[in-house]
């Protein structure tokens, strides 16, 4: 069996980790691919096998920990800022004046609210002229009860 150095070994591991982490995008290997760089210029620099091994594993779990305390809430925060709003989630919590009966059977009706007409459902039917509060909105279609 031929010779094969380990910094060829951990640089598949780190390459195949990459990989991994490119395709899932969860975090979930990058820093297993570091480690194994690091085992890699261990290698390189005339370490032995076992302390590879070791670092490996010891830099592996300072960077998932780093990454879960310091890394991950940043971008969980990053992707929070660009969930964008549409006009119409103001209206959730706001009450509107039916202007066409609701019919919880056939899901029909219309709500003014704000000065805007909308499709409505409630889980009764509500006569026109009754007030609603606006609990949800499903598709285009708000989703109501008696105020």
């Amino acid at each position: 069996m031929p010779d094969i150095s380990m910094w060829i070994v951990w640089l598949v591991i780190a390459v195949i980790m990459l990989v991994i982490e490119a395709a899932t995008t969860g975090l979930a290997t990058l820093w297993f691919a570091i480690g194994a760089i690091v085992a890699m210029i261990m290698d390189l620099c005339g370490a032995s096998l076992a302390s590879q091994i070791i670092v490996m594993a010891a830099v592996s779990a300072v960077c998932f920990v780093l990454c879960m305390i310091w890394v991950k809430p940043k971008l969980e925060t990053l992707r929070k800022k660009n969930i964008q709003r549409t006009n119409a989630d103001r209206l959730i919590g706001r009450e509107g004046i039916v202007i066409v009966p609701l019919n919880k059977d056939e899901g029909k009706g219309q709500v003014k609210v704000d000065g805007q007409i909308w499709s409505a459902k409630a889980d009764t039917d509500i006569s026109e002229g009754i007030k609603v509060t606006i609990k949800a909105i499903e598709g285009v279609k708000l989703v109501v009860e008696i105020a």
